[in-house]
């Protein structure tokens, strides 16, 4: 879509599906880990069964939407910084200012809450019966130094989530390096091949480089022409369709993890695309609960699986634990809707007194700075406000 057809109102209706998409991916994201996380007993099924039981447990998969996330902040931080034409002091402290008021504040008060859940936690609790990455994080040793790294995102055992909250402050520090190479026709083919590279390179999630791909990808999105075929709405289909369900289709043929981080981080790139340059609305995309719910989603990004573990205690005291276990279909069914309404509740106080006046604090600090960046030719003016995309944890965490 040329920028001369791109009017406020078609970008507005695109940055609020992509809040609301977020929103949705984040609550999926809650759901796989309610299912994930918990060792259950195994349930017998016949084919049937196994097949429905296979799709429901795949539409969960929280590592895609980790890569959504992050191909959905490349975007967005490419359309907050669309119309600065050159990168001086000023524009980068401006921007760092207020990457550091939209991603701390929360993550300081996640971390305070989520020691606070370890340690009862594991005292009332064999923490045995979780998963392995969560059980290694529950035994995480609780003291000044590692509570003061969690504090700066780079201690991530006190709450799993926060691994690919690492990432995303990692290209936060690198991404107008990265915007500047997708702005560039030279440079741009060059750095696609090697964030490709990179993105196929094994390497501990504490790394985090070989994501690159996905906020290059994002970045990238403003900046491409709308040939016709990428109008036709089965092309969002597929991408929805691969982006939760490569593993399944791939499942038992020793795929590589981070050939599936590939597959699934182009088919995010798609689906963000498809919002941006088809100008179409979805209505449950638009809907003013689902705008809520991504609104609150990076607290509930943070809060949910400490809120999790506490109801998942709660319900052991209640009923005892061989219940809970032995009939997996039950547990998580009340386990995943008490989640979502308590983690809701509280993200809707979280986000009232702590992310919103601390982010508009931070764009206020930002805004008494000088902005020597020039405006490209074209930009389409104003600041894009939307918060950034946060990131989910998967069996990476810890």
């Amino acid at each position: 879509m040329s920028d001369h057809l791109f009017e406020a109102r078609s970008e507005r209706s695109y940055l609020l599906q992509l809040t609301s998409l977020r929103g949705v991916a984040c609550l999926l994201v809650l759901v796989g880990h309610v299912i994930q996380v918990i060792r259950y007993d195994p349930v017998t099924r016949g084919p049937w069964g196994r097949a429905a039981h296979d799709l429901l447990t795949y539409f969960f998969n929280a590592q895609a939407a980790v890569l959504l996330f992050f191909v959905l902040s490349g975007c967005v931080l490419s359309l907050s910084l669309r119309r600065v034409g050159r990168f001086d002091g000023a524009v980068l402290a401006r921007f760092y200012i207020k990457r550091f008021f939209r991603i701390y504040p929360l993550l300081w008060v996640s971390v305070l809450v989520a020691v606070m859940v370890t340690l009862h936690v594991r005292g009332t609790m064999d923490v045995e019966v979780f998963v392995d990455w969560l059980s290694r994080n529950l035994h995480a040793p609780v003291s000044p130094v590692h509570v003061g790294l969690a504090l700066t995102g780079a201690y991530t055992r006190y709450n799993g989530p926060m691994w690919s909250l690492r990432v995303e402050l990692i290209f936060s520090v690198l991404f107008p390096l990265v915007l500047l190479l997708m702005r560039s026709r030279t440079t741009r083919p060059w750095a696609l091949v090697g964030f490709f590279m990179l993105a196929l390179v094994p390497m501990p999630s504490e790394v985090g480089l070989n994501f690159g791909l996905a906020f290059a990808l994002g970045a990238l999105i403003p900046m491409l022409p709308s040939p016709a075929w990428a109008a036709s709405p089965a092309l969002l289909l597929v991408g929805v369709v691969v982006l939760l369900y490569d593993r399944l289709a791939l499942g038992g043929h020793a795929v590589p993890e981070q050939i599936y981080d590939v597959v699934e981080t182009v088919a995010a790139f798609v689906i963000v695309r498809d919002l941006y340059a088809s100008g179409r609305s979805y209505g449950v995309l638009t809907h003013r609960v689902t705008i809520w719910v991504g609104e609150l989603s990076y607290s509930v990004y943070l809060l949910h699986l400490p809120i999790l573990l506490l109801l998942f205690d709660l319900m052991q005291g209640h009923v005892g634990l061989r219940p809970l276990l032995s009939d997996p279909d039950v547990t998580q069914t009340v386990l995943a809707l008490g989640t979502i309404c308590v983690t809701l509740a509280i993200s809707g106080v979280t986000y009232h007194l702590v992310e919103l006046p601390l982010h508009n604090l931070g764009r206020l600090l930002a805004s008494r700075l000088p902005d020597h960046g020039r405006p490209q030719a074209g930009g389409r003016g104003g600041e894009v406000v939307l918060a950034t995309p946060v990131a989910a944890c998967t069996e990476r965490d810890g």
